[in-house]
C-alpha cells in the first residue's frame, strides 16, 4: 500500500517504462517519502543524504528530506556500472577488468560482480583473455604461445620468457616485443636498396594471415621469372642462375638478439647464403654442372629428376613454415634433363654450403640454418644454353638406350642365371634320389649281414653244443667200455679199422710189398701182427 503525504508529487513511471519493467514514484511534501521499485536486472543510482547509493533489486521506501534518485542501469548490458565513488563490475568468462585501487594496478579475472566503494579506486578497461599482452602500469600478463619468444628487459638487463604465461609486477622489468622463432624460408634473390626498404615495411605491416607461407620476397610490378634468380659466374666466367630457398631458424633467442638486430636477421641471412652459393659456383667449371663428358646408364630416379628441375636432396625435411613455391616459367624455356655429374654437383652444393654456414651461424648467431634448397638451374646465355639443351637431349637419348640395352642384358643374364640353377636343382635332386636308393640298399644289405651272422652264429652255437653232447656221450661210452677187457678190444680195433680206412682214402693204385722186408719202413701199414700184439 502506498501512502503518499500531501498535495504535490513527481511520478517517475514513464521514465521507468522506458527503462524496462520499472517504477518509481516520489512525493515531496515537508517530509518526503519515496518509493523505489527495483526490478530483476536493474539497479537504482541515488544520493541520500549527499552520499551515493546504489539500491539492488527490491521494494525500497525512503524517508529523506535529501534524496535525489538519479536513474536505473542495466545489469545485463552494462559491464562496468560508476556512480560517484561507487563502481560495480560485472566480470564475464573470457574478459580481464584492469583498474587502479590506491594507485596499483590491479587484475579481475575470475567472472563475477564486484563492487568497490572507494575513492581510490578507478576502473580503466576490459582486456580479452587471449590477449598476448596485457599491460597497466608496472603490471603484466605476458602470454607466449609456442613457436615465439618474448623479449623483456629487467632492469636493463635482457631477460628471454618462453612459452607460456608470465605475470610481471615490476616497474624496471620492461616488454620490448615477441619475436618468432618458427622456421621461415627466404628465396635467395638479391634485391636493390629500394627494394629492401619497400620489404622491410612490407613485413612490418603485413600479418601471418596476409602472408601465411612463410615466403617473405615481394617484388613490385610485373613478375620476371628471372627476377628470383641468384645470378653468379662459374670457374669459366659464364653467367648462370639458381633458384634456390633457405630455411633457418632462431635456436639461441638471448644469443640472437645479444650479437644482432632481429630485424635485419632475414637480410643477413640472404647476403651471406648469397655470397656463399656465389663463391661455390665461382670454384666450379660450367662442364662439371650442366653436361657429361661420360655416357653412362641413368636410373628411373633420375630421369624422373631429369624431368622436374628440382634437386633438393632425397633426405629433406619439410616443415610446417618451408612450404614449397613453384616458381614462374615460361612455357618456351627448355629445362635440359640433369645429367649424373649435374645431380652430383646439386649434392655437392647443398653439402658444401651446409657445412660452411650451418656452425657458423648457430655459434655465432644463435641461428641454425636447416637446409637449402636448389629449385632450377639456368645458363643465363641464350645461345650456349640452348646449345648445352642440345647436347643433353642427345646424352639422354644415349643413356636411355645404352639403359635400355642394359635392360636386355640383365634379362639374358637372369634367364640364363634361372636356367642354371634349375639344371642344379634337378641334379641335386636326382644326386639325393640315388643317394637315398644307395642308404636304402646299404641299409638292406647291412640288415640281411646281420640276420646272416646271426643266423651262423646260432647255427654255430648249435653244432657246438651238438658236438659237446656227442663229445659227453662217447666219453660216457669209452668210459663204459673201458671198464670191460672187451671193451678195450673192441674199441682197439675200432682204431685199427678207422685207421685202415683213412690210410686207403684217396688210393688209386697198391704196390705190394713183402711184410717181411718192409717192417721197418714208414710206408709200412700195420698187419695182423702188430695187431695181435696190441691185443696181447
Amino acid at each position: 500500500m502506498e501512502v503518499f503525504i500531501g498535495t504535490y508529487f513527481k511520478h517517475y513511471s514513464k521514465e521507468a517504462t522506458l527503462l524496462g519493467m520499472a517504477n518509481l514514484i516520489k512525493s515531496q511534501i515537508p517530509c518526503i517519502s519515496s518509493r523505489i521499485l527495483v526490478v530483476r536486472g536493474l539497479l537504482a543510482k541515488c544520493i541520500q543524504d549527499s552520499k551515493n547509493r546504489i539500491l539492488g533489486e527490491g521494494d525500497h521506501i525512503i524517508e529523506s528530506t535529501d534524496f535525489e534518485f538519479v536513474g536505473f542501469e542495466d545489469i545485463t548490458k552494462a559491464s562496468c556500472i560508476q556512480h560517484g565513488t561507487i563502481t560495480i563490475l560485472r566480470v564475464t568468462k573470457g574478459k580481464i577488468a584492469l583498474a587502479w585501487n590506491n594507485s596499483d594496478p590491479i587484475f579481475i579475472s575470475k567472472p563475477g560482480m564486484y563492487e568497490f566503494d572507494s575513492p581510490d579506486f578507478n576502473f580503466d578497461s576490459f582486456r580479452d583473455a587471449e590477449e598476448n599482452l596485457i599491460q597497466l602500469g608496472s603490471k603484466k600478463i605476458v602470454q607466449v604461445q609456442t613457436g615465439q619468444v618474448a623479449v623483456t628487459y629487467d632492469d636493463g638487463l635482457l631477460k628471454v620468457l618462453l612459452n607460456g604465461t608470465h605475470e610481471i609486477n615490476s616497474s624496471t622489468h620492461i616488454f620490448h616485443r615477441f619475436l618468432s622463432i618458427q622456421e621461415k624460408s627466404i628465396r635467395l634473390a638479391t634485391l636493390s636498396a629500394k627494394e629492401k626498404l619497400s620489404h622491410k615495411s612490407i613485413n612490418m605491416k603485413q600479418s601471418k594471415k596476409s602472408n601465411p607461407t612463410g615466403h617473405q620476397f615481394h617484388i613490385d610490378g610485373d613478375v620476371d621469372v628471372d627476377s628470383d634468380l641468384t645470378i653468379c659466374e662459374t670457374k669459366d666466367l659464364v653467367k648462370v642462375g639458381i633458384r634456390a630457398d633457405i630455411f633457418y631458424s632462431i635456436s639461441d633467442p638471448e644469443k640472437c638478439i645479444v650479437k644482432i638486430d632481429t630485424d635485419e636477421l632475414e637480410d643477413l641471412v640472404r647476403e651471406t647464403a648469397i655470397a656463399t652459393l656465389t663463391n661455390i659456383i665461382r670454384s666450379t667449371a660450367l662442364n662439371q654442372i650442366a653436361q657429361s663428358s661420360n655416357v653412362s646408364a641413368g636410373s628411373p630416379h633420375d630421369q624422373v629428376r631429369g624431368a622436374m628441375p628440382n634437386f633438393a636432396k632425397s633426405n629433406e625435411q619439410v616443415y610446417p613454415s618451408a612450404i614449397p613455391v613453384s616458381p614462374v616459367r615460361n612455357d618456351e624455356e627448355i629445362h635440359p634433363p640433369p645429367s649424373a655429374p649435374m645431380a652430383e654437383f646439386f649434392d655437392k652444393t647443398h653439402d658444401e654450403f651446409m657445412s660452411k654456414l650451418h656452425d657458423d651461424f648457430r655459434l655465432r648467431y644463435g641461428v641454425d640454418i636447416s637446409n637449402i634448397r636448389i629449385e632450377a638451374f639456368k645458363i643465363m646465355d641464350d645461345d650456349l644454353a640452348e646449345q648445352i639443351s642440345k647436347h643433353a637431349l642427345t646424352t639422354a637419348q644415349i643413356e636411355n638406350e645404352m639403359a635400355n640395352l642394359e635392360g636386355m642384358s640383365l634379362i639374358s643374364t637372369q634367364r640364363e642365371k634361372t636356367a642354371a640353377e634349375v639344371k642344379n636343382i634337378s641334379a641335386l635332386a636326382d644326386a639325393e634320389a640315388l643317394k637315398t636308393a644307395a642308404d636304402a640298399e646299404n641299409e638292406r644289405k647291412i640288415d640281411a649281414a646281420n640276420a646272416e651272422g646271426e643266423a651262423l652264429q646260432i647255427k654255430a652255437k648249435a653244432e657246438a653244443e651238438a658236438i659237446k653232447l656227442k663229445a659227453a656221450a662217447e666219453a660216457e661210452r669209452a668210459e663204459m667200455i673201458a671198464r670191460t677187457d672187451l671193451g678195450k678190444q673192441e674199441a682197439l680195433l675200432t682204431i685199427y679199422s678207422d685207421m685202415i680206412v683213412k690210410a686207403n682214402k684217396g688210393v688209386e693204385k697198391v704196390v705190394y710189398l713183402d711184410p717181411s722186408v718192409s717192417r721197418e719202413s714208414p710206408f709200412a701199414i700195420s698187419t695182423m701182427h702188430n695187431l695181435n700184439e696190441d691185443l696181447h
